[in-house]
């Protein structure tokens, strides 16, 4: 057996380990089988393991990263705007370029590093928006507008579906702030007409795309759900007005929408998993 597979092999037997799927003492017997475990190499580089055994530069690797965060921290505000939009752009380019590059090495560190570089793309922006004062009327959207599309885009590259979700709900709360403006004094079948047929949408392009898309169908069957309760939501949190008996119609929409879940339970499950 060559040494790229055993390790593959060993890899997933710590994952066992890890996860409590194989009893400790199964998963040392297959460990033995393979090879001695004291040559299994984690591929954690922040483990505890890799910090008490790591070499002097991985601690100054470290020493480097947290000094140049409270760097920009602290004189980011003296920046000219230039130099701001190059750190801004130079942070996120190296969270997600290195969540790409331990998406298959390792998903956990790939799932931090690219809500980090969410989390940043959302800071930078508002805080230049702040900084520079910008009308906040037109930068503010255009910020969500981008930082909707980034994720989007980032998330179905990387295969990430919270971050694509995520992506889709800015994009949903930029659509619902449109038509707060178009139409303030906007009625609940309207509301219905705005939200239901972007709910049907999203269900059928997650049926339509589940076998020829990976890592699609799943988000958009999700984002097709939320829709679905959003007339009432908008009602209720995003304007003002409504009368109670809104509350009742969300409770019944929600009773109906776990109605069909459970009648097509059998298909959509398929979808979700594919």
């Amino acid at each position: 057996m060559n040494t790229e597979k055993r390790e593959t092999i060993l890899r997933e037997i710590q994952y066992w380990r890890r996860s409590k799927l194989l009893s400790e003492q199964y998963c040392d017997f297959l460990i033995n089988l393979y090879n001695d475990e004291n040559k299994i190499k984690d591929s954690n580089p922040v483990s505890l393991q890799n910090l008490q055994q790591g070499s002097i530069k991985i601690w100054l690797f470290g020493f480097g990263i947290i000094s140049l965060i409270f760097l920009i921290s602290l004189y980011f505000s003296v920046f000219p705007w230039p130099l701001q939009l190059a750190t801004a752009l130079c942070v996120l380019v190296v969270c997600y370029g290195y969540s790409a590059v331990y998406r298959d090495r390792n998903q956990v560190i790939s799932l931090l590093l690219a809500g980090a570089g969410s989390v940043l793309t959302l800071g930078f922006g508002l805080w230049m928006i702040s900084l520079h004062n910008l009308d906040p009327d037109f930068w503010r959207p255009l910020l969500i507008a981008t930082c909707g599309l980034l994720w989007c885009v980032l998330g179905f590259m990387l295969r990430i579906g919270l971050l694509q979700f995520c992506g889709y709900a800015f994009w949903g709360l930029l659509y619902a702030g449109f038509f707060i403006q178009r139409r303030p004094d906007a009625q609940l079948v309207e509301l219905e007409l705005l939200w239901v047929p972007l709910s049907v949408l999203m269900i059928w392009l997650s049926w339509l795309l589940y076998h020829r898309v990976s890592g699609v169908a799943g988000v958009y069957f999700g984002v097709g759900v939320c829709l679905w309760i959003m007339p009432e939501i908008d009602a209720l949190w995003l304007r003002q007005g409504f009368p109670g008996w809104v509350s009742l119609v969300l409770i019944m929409k929600v009773a109906a929408g776990l109605a069909l879940l459970f009648i097509f339970r059998k298909k959509w499950i398929a979808w979700v998993a594919t």
